[in-house]
């Protein structure tokens, strides 16, 4: 199990203060175990997808050596959320299983509330990738696309093996 260091511990702070949190308000919240609420829109935006999709794509970046930003798991939802350049909501294709935050709050966990330490936060989040780590803010625009159409790609193309006789074609929305 791994622990965060207090120079990760401050570089997370830094990334949720740079957006707009207050820097009292994000400590007090990660000292009791909650998730600090760090503005959306001014950073960063928020792709979610689903756990399966965002898993895979997750692995479809990592084998290709591409840097993430901040990458969290929600559990209670379902879902992945992916840290993205603000204003990307406009610019991203119409997918199935992919949602988009351009203001309001994400829920940040500690850094220290990860995959790799197996921690959650009270509401059930955790960090696939810390906002510590030495990344860039935000992930890949091109790279993360490019990773969720060809995982939801993957699951068209396994639905339609599975239920050949139905006739259904499963479809992007807006192809």
């Amino acid at each position: 199990m791994t622990s965060t260091t207090r120079e990760e511990q401050m570089l997370a702070l830094s990334r949720a203060t740079a957006a707009g949190a207050p820097a009292g308000t994000v400590g007090d919240a990660w000292r009791t175990g909650a998730a600090a609420e760090v503005p959306v829109g001014r950073t960063w935006d928020v792709l979610r997808v689903t756990a399966t999709v965002g898993s895979d794509a997750l692995n479809r970046l990592r084998c290709r050596n591409i840097a993430l930003g901040p990458v969290l798991d929600v559990r209670p939802r379902g879902t992945v959320e992916f840290l993205v350049a603000p204003g990307l909501a406009s610019y991203w294709p119409d997918l199935r299983c992919t949602v988009w935050a351009d203001r309001g709050f994400v829920r940040w966990p500690a850094p220290s509330l990860s995959w790799a330490t197996g921690r959650r936060a009270r509401c059930g989040r955790s960090w696939v990738v810390p906002p510590s780590c030495p990344s860039p803010y935000t992930a890949d625009a091109d790279a993360l696309c490019e990773a969720v159409v060809a995982s939801l790609l993957d699951r068209i193309h396994e639905a339609e093996r599975l239920w050949p006789s139905t006739g259904a074609r499963v479809r992007l929305r807006g192809a």
